[in-house]
């Protein structure tokens, strides 16, 4: 069996594509579950709580965002990283592993450290008509510093915007409260955490995304399935690939039997 395991299971990017990943290998044969310490409605896989991890000799570990200094009783341990500054894993002494997974070459090369890049699984969305639909613009993702929600918000508003939402988990509260609260107004809400995506995508006309650095942008790709208008400002090129499932599978198949 393959066992996915997160030290971060909450709302975010990294914990779509895993749970993405998780149904991909079960509809191609692979028995696979994925655990982690959150449970979130956005988890749309077989999914467990860390209580029931438990892994034997059998079993291929995947394991993301932990610090893993000691040899895991498995068959093979994988650490995949999906992050840049958040996870060094050179500044990380001992973490044990027998192959290394990135999702990007930008991000294996900013981490310095040899292993295979396989892209994420992208979410399927349905693309649906915005004909005669009010402008409605939408800033997406994690809050925090990175995503610079301010500059989304400015650029919104210069192009005209007067129905702006902002969807994501506030992962730092005194940036939330200091560099967003201020912005809202009769134009700027604040529409909290979004289980299904696809019915706010169904509502967006327009999304801006700021990021001063995006070790992998899922937002670009799920704009362009929804047909919702990507208004992106990265300030960095980070060239990420996207793969369909098949080629994913399989690069993910030889890794895991190699």
């Amino acid at each position: 069996m393959i066992k996915i395991i997160s030290g971060y299971t909450g709302p975010g990017g990294s914990t779509v594509s895993f749970s993405n990943l998780t149904n991909l290998f079960n509809d191609n044969g692979l028995e696979t579950c994925f655990y982690g310490p959150h449970v979130w409605d956005g988890i749309k896989c077989n999914f467990g709580t860390l209580d029931k991890f438990q892994p034997t000799e059998d079993d291929i570990v995947i394991y993301h965002y932990l610090k893993v200094t000691s040899d895991l009783p498995c068959k093979k341990a994988i650490l995949s990283c999906h992050e840049t500054g958040l996870f060094k894993i050179k500044e990380m002494a001992g973490l044990h592993y027998d192959a290394a997974h990135f999702v990007s070459t930008f991000q294996r090369d900013w981490q310095g450290v040899e292993g295979t890049v396989i892209p994420n699984v992208l979410t399927k969305f349905q693309k649906n008509s915005k004909e005669g639909k009010p402008r409605v613009a939408g800033i997406i993702g994690s809050i925090d510093e990175n995503k610079c929600v301010p500059m989304s918000v400015k650029r919104a508003l210069a192009d005209g915007h007067d129905d702006i939402r902002i969807y994501g988990s506030a992962t730092q509260p005194n940036y939330f409260f200091q560099q967003i609260i201020p912005l809202l107004s009769n134009k700027v809400s604040y529409r909290g955490i979004a289980d299904d995506m696809q019915e706010i995508y169904d509502t967006l006309t327009d999304v801006y995304h700021s990021p001063r650095l995006e070790t992998y942008n899922l937002i670009k790709p799920e704009c362009e399935a929804a047909g919702v208008i990507y208004h992106g400002d990265e300030g960095n090129d980070t060239q990420a690939e996207y793969w369909d499932d098949q080629r994913i599978f399989e690069a993910w198949k030889n890794l895991l039997l190699v």
